[in-house]
């Protein structure tokens, strides 16, 4: 397959962890709040609300995964996003984003 890197394979994060990530590709899931122009609201598996550059088309799923460039511990600047319907359960994603980033790293790499 060519184009698709996955020697740097970006971490997921929830809003704690998107400041710790500035400058760098990350995998966010959240619940959209809001669109207004090309800026989407995203309320983060952990309750924060991230403002997301929109690249593409605006969502149309309640709950979205959202891969792109970390701008600000508050800003992330659209890739790509994937549509996750508009029933997930943001609690265990939570805690995967805790696991994935902390004791078990190693696992998701």
């Amino acid at each position: 397959m060519q184009g698709i890197n996955v020697s740097a394979p970006a971490p997921r994060v929830n809003f704690e962890l998107l400041g710790q990530n500035i400058g760098k590709k990350v995998r966010l899931v959240g619940k959209v709040e809001g669109i207004q122009g090309n800026s989407l609201q995203l309320r983060a598996a952990d309750d924060g609300v991230v403002t997301v550059m929109l690249r593409g088309a605006a969502p149309s799923d309640l709950f979205v995964e959202v891969e792109g460039l970390v701008d600000s511990p508050t800003t992330l600047k659209e890739d790509s996003s994937t549509g996750f319907g508009n029933s997930f359960d943001l609690g265990n994603y939570n805690e995967l984003c805790k696991l994935s980033n902390g004791e078990f790293k190693s696992l998701f790499v």
